[in-house]
This record gives structure tokens, C-alpha cells and sequence, in this order.
């Protein structure tokens, strides 16, 4: 066949020049919008094969990573950046208290080098110390930013105070020193207002100082006591208050004040201000970042802590776990098993257990809080004691149900619930309905119990018709209003019994059968517990719930 004849590269916009101007003559060549934008698409196409993937790239720098570092939450940030950030004592999200082991991410480290060289770009060099602070004071928030200020102004100060000192008369100090901490502007903080322009426009509030100076110096309790009550009231003024109150150096002084044992007589005034700090859905995700939920948890576990403050403690996590970021970690720093433990003593107040069973309940939304309280020993049969006990407060037995129903959500949740007896338990509630209003308050929660536990077990068939969970379903297939998830939910449940859904996917995945008119789009599950959540959401907010200032 002969010889394979060379590949000739084509070159993309290429042009030939003519070998002398005579011996080409250009010709008009008229205007054409395809002809002008193929060159402007080829470029854009290279700038977006030119940039940086995305995984490369520090959250904080917005530049490719140099030294990159994984914590132990999966988050990467270049070296430096976090050197940074341990600083100016700011943390980025999964970045914890700065005490985390920085692991190498070798493997990623490999890859940028990689993609630089097949790029021809230069490998990426780590940013200077006066970078990496430049690039964490643009991330911070304003009022964080503003703080940094203020600390910097306050340290410029009395570095010339101590200078000064050293050879002049103490009044001539003194004014010096004065007239350091009064300057509008140091050349330290110039670079904090520069970095951030926002924070010049946020002023920091005088008793933020007030109260840390007293928690910091003061030797008798009494007057941490005084300041934190200053600040109890100072939280119930306003939202602004509150918003320009939640600092990380107030919080880390809140925290203080709830591990030290000798401060127990001002606890209470410092959970109250935590409680009246999260009604704002911008300080919900500082305060767990600030450290304060192992602190909330240490007073709900101390048996030296005033019921009040425990009462505070719980109102505080659950104001915390409205948040969605936040339920995860609470649940691993430990606040599920003293929440558990409050909601299930007859001997605690009822708002303090009722603040702890909905700190629970939005706290189990999340699957690995779910197994938390499953695993934790003797909850499941402590939960349904109270939801079965005729002498607890209809609420309190509520919230039992409702925290049932979201751990009867995975599969580890229901073999704990159903070795706890829990299909007898619930079909219990149901046959001793009968006309008792107070039977028929918890009888949706009843029957969204029973649905759970019956997704995907076949187990749930011979202890449901053990238990005679089938005439307590008729009656509510019967009785309930036409297409409502109740109803729709029993008559589920009822053909899971019977064996008409064999297979899990059906349970789970499929959609209602529903009646004319009915709209029943998606699962029982997403469209029958999620509404019942919201409706149970609405109810605990207007009876109190975190909208309540202490």
C-alpha cells in the first residue's frame, strides 16, 4: 500500500504572509457573524480549559493550592491560609478550633503538579504570611473583621506605651498611650479596613470589652455574675444588638464562664444570653463554630448546674439545631445522650423537657444523629415509655412519637425500635384511642410510627398482627378524611401487613394510590412525616419554642 503519508497539524487561525506586497492583492472581504464569532467562542473555550479546576483551588486564596492540607472534617485549604486563620483566631467551615492535625494531601498536591505541567504553568508557590492574612481578613465577616481592628489598635497601643515608658516621666507615658489607643487609624489596621471595607462600618459594641475584661480579670464571681446579667438584658433589646453581641471573643467568654466550676452562680445569665444570641439565623452557625455546644453540654451533664441554666442549656441547642449545617455536629460533640436524658425524667421541668425534645427531634432529622439515638442505651424503650405513659403531658408524649418517626427513618433505627416494642407500644396508643381527645393528638404520629417501622421488614408483619395493629389501621383508613396522608398512610401500612408490597422499593419509592382529586405527588414518606414536621415545627415556634427571649 506504500509508504503512510505525514499528519499535518492544523493550527487553528493560521495565516500565511504573502512573500511581497505586489504579489497578492486583498480583496473586500465582506463582514459575516459566524466568520467574527468563531474566534471569540475558541477563546472563551480556552479560557474555561485554561482555568483551574475547581478541587485546586484554596476556598479562602481563590488561587491553586501550594501546599494543600486535609482536616479531619474533608475539607482542603492551602497551608498557610489556615496558619492564617489560627491568627486571627477565625476558622473556616470543617476548619474546628485550629487544634486539628493538618494532614498532608499528598495525592491532591500531585495532581495540581500534574495539571500545571500539562498546562505550562508555573507550579504554584505558597502565598506569603502577609498574603495568606490578606486573603483570611477578605473571607472574615464584618464584624469579625471590625474586632481584628480593634485588637490591632489595642496592641499598637500598648507597644508604644511600653516604649515609651522605658524613658519618659509616667504622665508623658500615659498621654503617649492615649493618644496611641485615640488615633482614628493605625497602619496595622489600615490593612485590616483595606482587606475588608465593610468592617469599618460596623462598630464594635462597648460592652463586648466590658464583658471579657470581667471575665478575664475579675476575681470574685460576683461581678462575672453582675456582667453576665449586663448582658442578658443587653441580648433582648434588639436583633442589631444581638447580631453585633455574637463576636467570637464574647462567645469564647460565654464559654469560659460554663466550664469554670466557680462560676455556676452567673450560668444561668450565660445560657440565657446564648439562647437570646441564637434567635438570629446568622449567629446560629458562629455559636457552634465559637465552641459553645461542648460548653452547653457540660452544663446539661453537671449536677452542680441550677435547673434553669439546664433549662436555658436546652433552649439554646435547640435553637442551634433549627439550623441545618449545624445538627451534625452537635450530634457529634455529644449533645444527643443529656437531651435524651432530659426528655425522658418525669423529674425535670416540663419546659425544659419539652425544649429537649424538640432539640432532639431536629437534631434526629439527620441520618447520622438517627443512629445516635438508636445505638444509645435503653433510649428506644425510654422514648416509648413516655410516648405510652398516660401520666406525662400530651406535648411531652408528642415529641417522643415524633422522635421515633425520625429514627424509624434507617434501617438501624427500626431494628432498635422494634426490639424495644415498639409496633405493640404504638398499636397500643391507637386501640386505647376510642373518643379521648388527648389519644387523638397523637394519633398521626401513631400512625407515621407504624408506617416507618413497616418499610422494607418482614419482620413488621408477624409483630404487627401480634400486636393488632390491623384494627387500629381500619379504623383510621375508615374514619380519616378522604386523601389525607393519615388515611394514606394507614392503608399503606395495612397492605405491607397483608404482604400486597413485597418489595422495599415499592414501600419506599413509590407513589400513592390516591382518590380522585387527591394531590399526592412523590412518597408517603416525603409528603405525609415531612408535612407533619413542618405543621409540628409551626406549633412548637408559636407555643414558644426559640422565639422566646430569657
Amino acid at each position: 500500500m506504500g509508504a503512510a503519508r505525514p499528519r499535518r497539524w492544523r493550527l487553528p487561525f493560521q495565516r500565511s504572509a504573502p512573500s511581497s506586497p505586489s504579489s497578492h492583492k486583498s480583496s473586500p472581504v465582506p463582514y459575516s457573524p459566524a466568520r467574527s464569532a468563531a474566534p471569540a467562542e475558541a477563546e472563551r473555550k480556552w479560557e474555561q480549559e485554561a482555568a483551574p479546576p475547581p478541587e485546586f483551588v484554596c476556598p479562602i486564596s481563590g488561587a491553586p493550592m501550594a501546599d494543600p492540607v486535609i482536616l479531619p472534617s474533608g475539607q482542603t485549604y492551602e497551608r498557610a491560609c489556615l496558619q492564617a486563620c489560627a491568627d486571627l483566631s477565625f476558622f473556616p467551615p470543617g476548619a474546628g478550633s485550629g487544634s486539628d492535625a493538618l494532614i498532608p494531601n499528598s495525592a491532591l498536591r500531585a495532581a495540581i503538579g500534574n495539571w500545571c505541567t500539562r498546562s505550562g504553568r508555573a507550579a504554584p508557590r505558597p502565598p506569603s504570611k502577609e498574603a495568606a492574612r490578606e486573603a483570611v481578613l477578605r473571607v472574615m465577616p464584618p464584624a469579625a473583621a471590625a474586632a481584628e481592628a480593634k485588637s490591632v489598635r489595642t496592641r499598637r497601643a500598648a507597644m508604644a506605651f511600653s516604649s515609651n515608658s522605658s524613658y519618659s516621666s509616667p504622665a508623658s507615658a500615659a498621654s503617649t498611650s492615649t493618644y496611641a489607643s485615640s488615633s482614628e487609624i493605625t497602619p496595622a489596621e489600615e490593612d485590616v479596613v483595606a482587606a475588608n471595607p465593610v468592617a469599618k462600618e460596623v462598630a464594635v459594641d462597648p460592652l463586648e470589652d466590658e464583658v471579657v475584661a470581667t471575665v478575664m480579670d475579675a476575681d470574685e464571681d460576683g461581678e462575672v455574675a453582675a456582667a453576665l446579667a449586663v448582658l442578658r438584658e443587653a441580648t433582648r433589646e434588639s436583633a442589631e444588638r444581638r447580631r453585633a453581641l455574637c463576636t467570637p471573643r464574647l462567645l469564647a467568654a460565654i464559654r469560659r464562664v460554663l466550664l469554670i466550676p466557680r462560676h455556676a452562680s452567673a450560668r444561668v445569665d450565660a445560657t440565657a444570653a446564648l439562647v437570646n444570641l441564637s434567635l438570629e439565623p446568622a449567629n446560629k452557625v458562629r455559636i457552634v463554630r465559637a465552641g459553645a455546644v461542648p460548653a452547653l453540654v457540660e452544663v446539661l451533664r453537671s449536677s452542680g448546674s441550677a435547673p434553669e441554666a439546664r433549662e436555658h442549656a436546652a433552649g439554646a441547642l435547640f435553637g442551634l439545631a433549627l439550623n441545618e449545617e449545624n445538627r451534625a455536629a452537635i450530634g457529634v460533640l455529644g449533645a444527643v445522650p443529656p437531651l435524651l436524658d432530659l426528655l425522658t425524667s418525669p423529674a425535670q421541668h416540663p419546659r425544659a423537657r419539652r425544649d429537649a425534645g424538640m432539640a432532639i427531634y431536629h437534631l434526629s432529622l439527620a441520618a447520622v444523629n438517627q443512629s445516635k439515638v438508636a445505638r444509645f442505651p435503653g433510649a428506644p424503650k425510654a422514648l416509648l415509655t413516655v410516648a405510652c405513659s398516660a401520666s406525662e403531658p400530651t406535648p411531652i408524649r408528642r415529641l417522643a412519637l415524633m422522635v421515633v418517626c425520625n429514627v424509624g427513618a434507617c434501617a438501624e433505627g427500626r431494628a432498635a425500635l422494634m426490639d424495644a416494642g415498639a409496633v405493640a407500644a404504638v398499636s397500643g396508643i391507637l386501640l386505647s384511642g376510642g373518643h379521648d381527645t388527648r389519644i387523638a393528638e397523637l394519633e398521626e404520629w401513631c400512625v407515621a410510627a407504624i408506617y416507618a417501622l413497616s418499610r422494607g421488614s418482614l419482620r413488621f408483619r408477624g409483630l404487627a398482627r401480634a400486636a393488632g395493629a390491623d384494627k387500629a389501621l381500619r379504623r383510621v383508613a375508615e374514619e380519616g378524611t378522604p386523601g389525607g396522608v393519615r388515611r394514606e398512610m394507614a392503608r399503606k401500612t395495612l397492605r405491607a401487613m397483608r404482604g400486597d408490597l413485597d418489595d422495599e422499593a415499592d414501600l419506599t419509592g413509590s407513589s400513592l394510590e390516591c382518590g380522585d382529586g387527591d394531590d399526592c405527588g412523590g412518597s408517603i414518606v416525603s409528603d405525609g412525616l415531612m408535612s407533619f414536621r413542618r405543621r409540628q415545627r409551626d406549633v412548637g415556634v408559636s407555643s414558644g419554642g426559640n422565639t422566646a427571649e430569657f
